[in-house]
């Protein structure tokens, strides 16, 4: 029970930051989003370490694992999956996620020799059928599919699985890892990957000059959806895989389309449809039955 309640807390957070991150990824660019809020939850996750003086003894492999997870899937993951935001908004993208519990709950199968009950399996279908029922409204709102922005989707879903699974290792070999040292480690990595890329022109990335142009009601909320999307988001969720099933937790986490439209609808965005009432009690079916399991 307790790994399902951290990874629906992580669910809501981060559909919540999710349409604030498609904003400013459109405003500004996807890649300043991202740069933005690993350095917020850089600092936050150093802070908590600090004033609860958190224990960060590690294995190297473990380190190695978290460090190669944080470049995988929380950098040049995140790249892509922020590309995604921009073109397809955030429901859509986060739709795309809801296939991410059948390749983890495979390799956790093959990796960490977990078995998936009859009554997860019945779960996962329900919340399947729940993100199903969400692509079908928006692809009758839409009338087609932005192949580009699927296949930026669909990278930064395998990059980001991947990143899972390495964090999941890392927790397997190190058991008294806390999720904040880890997640110090994965998000450090990706600030020190972002500063890398913006010292080449090229990229054209930099991280106060845009932070400049938005106004101060602006800045807090970009600020605030880093802190809720990433640090609280983060936290809650590695906390979700380090003590729960893989494919259970990411197949909660395939539902974050749901909260978002949710959250878009009481902000006013959009309206209650058949599909979303739909979604809701598929969701609520699952999430009753992962209870049991």
């Amino acid at each position: 029970m307790l790994p399902i309640l951290f990874a629906l807390a992580s669910n809501i957070t981060f559909a919540i930051a999710s349409v604030f991150f498609t904003e400013f990824s459109r405003k500004v660019s996807p890649n300043w989003m991202n740069y933005l809020k690993v350095c917020i939850a850089f600092v936050c996750f150093c802070l908590v370490i600090l004033l609860f003086r958190i224990d960060i003894t590690l294995t190297q492999r473990s380190l190695a694992l978290l460090l190669l997870s944080g470049f995988i899937g929380l950098m040049i993951g995140d790249i892509f999956l922020f590309r995604a935001f921009s073109h397809l908004g955030a429901g859509r993208v986060l739709m795309i996620f809801g296939f991410q519990p059948l390749l983890l709950g495979i390799a956790a199968f093959y990796m960490f020799d977990e078995v998936i009950s009859g009554y997860q399996l019945i779960a996962i279908l329900f919340l399947l059928g729940c993100i199903f029922s969400f692509s079908l409204e928006s692809f009758r709102d839409k009338g087609h599919w932005d192949l580009v922005g699927i296949c930026f989707a669909l990278t930064g879903v395998l990059l980001d699985a991947a990143g899972l699974i390495m964090t999941k290792s890392a927790f397997e070999l190190t058991p008294s890892l806390s999720p904040f040292v880890a997640n110090a480690i994965r998000s450090g990595t990706a600030v020190v990957g972002f500063f890398l890329v913006s010292l080449v022109p090229l990229f054209h990335l930099k991280l106060l000059a845009p932070f400049k142009t938005l106004t101060v009601r602006e800045r807090w909320t970009a600020a605030g959806a880093g802190f809720l999307g990433t640090f609280l988001a983060l936290s809650f969720y590695l906390k979700a895989i380090q003590i729960g099933q893989l494919a259970t937790i990411t197949a909660i986490g395939g539902t974050s389309p749901l909260f978002a439209t949710l959250f878009e609808i009481y902000r006013g965005r959009k309206r209650m449809t058949i599909y979303l009432a739909v979604a809701i009690l598929l969701f609520v079916c699952g999430f009753l039955v992962l209870i049991q399991s």
